[in-house]
């Protein structure tokens, strides 16, 4: 007995009622913007010709690409049908009941839809396409699922060998795709919405709030680019959301809620997971003490996320990599520069990326790039690098090539990137960093950071003292200065800004201690309580020192000292180091 000749019998009875060509819509789409030519509706134009069977769509804003799609197919005069496990097979316009009556309950199987699409397009001769939204349920890792993959796969084949004008197209925010269907789809990625359809979107709804009487807006073009810049990255929908919080606060639009549109970066960065939102605000350069040659390299730099840089023609920052003695200020400046550029700082942790679940680390640093990229433009801190990127170098053992893989994904998009992404690498072994990382394009320069100079020291003392509410003038800052360098600790030895920065609180610890035991409220901090607690210091630079020579070799020939050291002989060339080109 043939048991499938009844489920055969329903898919060619439906297939029957939907020999017509589908009606482009004008009612239920009507409410999305107009999207100019993209270089997406270019890519999906010339696979469908080139009768790709199998492409996935991989976005979030179903609703926005599902009128793409619909309008690229439909200018190619083809019929377009869609699926959903809701709905069933409906028309490309979800509008027309007769073509839908009694398709939404019996198709709303995944299988059952396959097998439609396959007997609707043996004996047509027109082109027909099918969209699938969120199929990656049924197409899982479940044994029920296994019939789901093979029929798609054997669909696939089909369309490529026997000649189907039809094309299948996934449209789901995942990447994840079966291991028998790697070879036979090919992902696209959906772009998100460009500056010139943000800024419609933007003046339009202006205007038409802006009709009410109870409602105050700020329409100065220097607002809207304002405006307009801070939604790059998001979402259509996230974008009406924060527009819409921002008006009904308090009835009005103006520079001051550029922040909710801050607020629904932030959401995105902690949806994430593997990306930690660190706050800025009160941050400024004025906080690191010293490194003046990479603070000045940065302001130049902080130039060209502007306008009239990109106008004139200015390539957009692609990052630093900041390299040397660990405690002296790395991790620091990329805090200090995010504040002062008033742009998100995103922490990538490495770790996090590297998942036990097998492929899940590809995963985990795509989507991470892709984030921050959807909130550009911001500044991507990768802390301590070389702990990532050591996998890739033949110390990961058993990850079945993981590490290469991912490793290969970060390097391409730091060589292709197009969002205003700048990337803040710190590392404290520059030499677990392969080659290949380290090459001109991946980051505009890299600096090596030494243990701090006199002055340097003098600058962060007073910012430390400052810190704990007290007067640096009060005490004998020169004293201080030399007892903590080579003075104090022997030749080439002096404390870092993070030793600096411990040394000044364990010193408030011993005042508030002899205030408490002496129930004085006179005694404060001193002198005496400063150096106290300096003779207990022994610096990391006397327990490291034959590391930190070698360091300090490799700086050498290949980066640019972040001070100003003695040696340099004019404003352009203030590293006191060659500078050669990996």
């Amino acid at each position: 007995m043939d048991r499938d000749a009844p489920h055969r019998n329903l898919v060619r009875d439906q297939t029957a009622k939907f020999s017509q060509p589908a009606n482009s819509s004008q009612q239920t789409l009507a409410m999305m913007m107009p999207l100019t030519t993209t270089a997406f509706e270019k890519t999906l134009s010339d696979l469908v010709h080139a009768r790709f069977p199998v492409l996935q769509v991989v976005t979030y804003e179903e609703d926005r690409a599902l009128k793409v799609i619909v309008d690229v197919l439909s200018r190619m005069q083809h019929e377009v049908y869609v699926w959903s496990s809701t709905r069933g097979v409906v028309g490309a316009d979800f509008q027309d009941d007769k073509r839908g009556k009694g398709l939404r309950e019996s198709l709303t199987d995944f299988r059952a839809a396959l097998d439609f699409c396959e007997h609707s397009v043996k004996t047509s001769k027109s082109h027909k396409a099918f969209v699938f939204l969120d199929p990656h349920p049924h197409l899982g890792p479940r044994p029920t699922d296994a019939v789901n993959r093979r029929r798609l796969r054997e669909l696939a084949m089909n369309i490529r060998t026997r000649g189907y004008r039809a094309t299948c197209i996934l449209l789901s925010p995942s990447t994840d795709l079966p291991l028998e269907l790697e070879k036979e789809v090919t992902l696209i990625d959906f772009p998100l919405p460009d500056r010139e359809t943000i800024t419609r979107y933007v003046e339009a709804f202006m205007e038409r709030v802006g009709t009410s009487k109870r409602v105050t807006i700020d329409a100065h073009p220097s607002l809207v680019a304002s405006l307009v810049d801070a939604c790059i990255g998001l979402t259509m929908a996230e974008i009406e959301n924060c527009l819409a919080k921002a008006l009904v606060d308090d009835m009005t639009l103006d520079r001051s809620d550029i922040h909710f549109i801050l607020d629904e970066k932030r959401q995105i960065i902690r949806k994430a997971g593997i990306l930690e939102y660190i706050d800025t605000k009160d941050l400024t350069i004025q906080d690191v003490g010293g490194l003046e040659v990479l603070k000045k390299w940065l302001s130049i730099r902080r130039l060209g996320f502007t306008q009239q840089a990109r106008d004139y023609g200015v390539s957009t920052p692609r990052g630093v990599l900041l390299t040397g003695i660990p405690g002296c200020g790395k991790s620091l400046s990329a805090k200090c520069v995010a504040g002062c550029w008033r742009m998100p700082l995103v922490k990538l942790d490495m770790g996090k990326v590297f998942s036990s679940l097998v492929g899940s680390s590809e995963e985990n640093i795509r989507f991470a790039l892709a984030t921050c990229e959807a909130i550009a433009p911001c500044v991507l801190w990768i802390d301590e690098i070389e702990k990532g990127v050591a996998h890739s170098s033949g110390h990961a053992v058993g990850d079945s090539g993981v590490s290469l893989r991912v490793f290969g994904t970060l390097l391409t998009w730091m060589q292709e990137k197009k969002a205003g992404v700048f990337i803040f690498a710190t590392s404290n072994d520059i030499s677990a960093l392969p080659s290949e990382f380290l090459r001109k394009g991946r980051f505009d320069e890299i600096f090596f950071v030494d243990l701090p100079d006199d002055a340097e020291r003098e600058a962060i003392l007073r910012i430390h003292l400052s810190k704990h509410n007290r007067n640096p003038n009060d005490y004998d800052v020169a004293k201080l200065v030399e007892l903590s360098g080579e003075r104090g600790f022997g030749p080439g030895i002096s404390l870092t800004g993070a030793e600096i920065e411990a040394w000044i609180a364990d010193a408030m610890i011993e005042s508030y201690f002899r205030r408490v035991a002496k129930k004085d409220a006179k005694i404060d901090l001193d002198m005496g309580d400063l150096q106290a607690v300096l003779k207990r210091l022994v610096p990391i630079a006397k327990l490291r020192s034959d590391q930190f020579a070698r360091m300090r070799e490799w700086a050498e020939a290949h980066a640019v000292n972040a001070s100003h050291r003695e040696g340099a002989e004019d404003e352009h060339d203030r590293s006191g180091v060659r500078r050669l080109d990996l």
